[in-house]
């Protein structure tokens, strides 16, 4: 009687006359465990909103297994008012009569898209590509150089990226074109909050904006006229949904666990107790 008593007062499941402690024990801790994978499984984003440039057949990948081809639809940027150039105009003229000494030089294109050049005047480029513009310009140079060669780098290629990425900011491509992916890149990468279903460009073309949008989670994304940059765009990555709206589905999600586990404790006692 005396270790009965004893053993009432050092385990507390006794108070509630529980016939078996240790088989309740057991199942509150599955209980638990249960709950908790459950909470996991509602908080954890699936991965079909996380993986980029996906198709048909991306969970049957191998290592090393050429997947796809595709054709990119690179868009050749044409120069424009305002756009800063580095010259490089290199030729055998003779040094006394050579008026371009120093080839490498800086120039601006002014509002007629035109860029002057020191002896030979202005020299329209606007609207041509960069190869275009190096092929035009060493004609005109030929005429008061020997042999020129002419290389033409755009200076104001900015691209710039804000929103759900790890760093915020402008960038300076020191290539004639950049694509989304290497500007996301270049800005850290994507946050885990960051909608890849919906990246948005915001474009400046003749004075008018424009936003186009692309879905990085298909492949087809490489196929997007959009995929390549061009110089001033700017790329919005908005998030899925903000962080108030996770931290109440999370907080909600806590709540309605909490809630079964206590009404589902209270069930076990209720039936151990009258059991006996």
């Amino acid at each position: 009687m005396i270790k009965s008593e004893h053993n009432a007062l050092s385990n507390p499941l006794y108070i509630f006359k529980i016939r078996n402690p240790q088989l309740f024990l057991m199942k509150f801790i599955y209980s638990i465990c249960s709950m908790f994978m459950l909470f996991l499984f509602y908080s954890c984003a699936s991965t079909k909103t996380v993986i980029l440039l996906q198709d048909e057949k991306s969970d049957n990948e191998k290592a090393n297994e050429l997947v796809k081809t595709m054709r990119l639809q690179e868009s050749q940027y044409k120069l424009q008012p305002s756009d800063r150039l580095g010259l490089n105009i290199f030729s055998l003229t003779d040094e006394k009569i050579n008026f371009l000494k120093d080839p490498e030089m800086e120039v601006v294109l002014d509002n007629k898209g035109q860029v002057e050049l020191p002896v030979i005047g202005f020299v329209t480029v606007s609207g041509l590509t960069i190869r275009e513009a190096e092929q035009k310009l060493k004609t005109v140079t030929s005429e008061y150089l020997k042999s020129p060669s002419v290389s033409i780098k755009l200076l104001n290629y900015n691209v710039t990226v804000i929103g759900e990425v790890m760093n915020q900011g402008t960038f300076l491509s020191t290539e004639p074109r950049i694509n989304i992916l290497e500007a996301i890149g270049k800005a850290g990468g994507l946050t885990e909050n960051a909608n890849r279903e919906n990246i948005r460009i915001v474009r400046s073309e003749n004075n008018t904006a424009k936003i186009y949008t692309v879905n990085l989670l298909e492949d087809n994304a490489l196929l997007s006229p959009n995929f390549f940059l061009q110089p001033n765009d700017v790329l919005l990555i908005n998030p899925v949904r903000s962080q108030t709206q996770n931290q109440q589905k999370t907080a909600t999600i806590g709540l309605v666990i909490s809630v079964i586990g206590v009404i589902t404790t209270m069930f076990w006692v209720i039936s151990d107790i009258n059991g006996n």
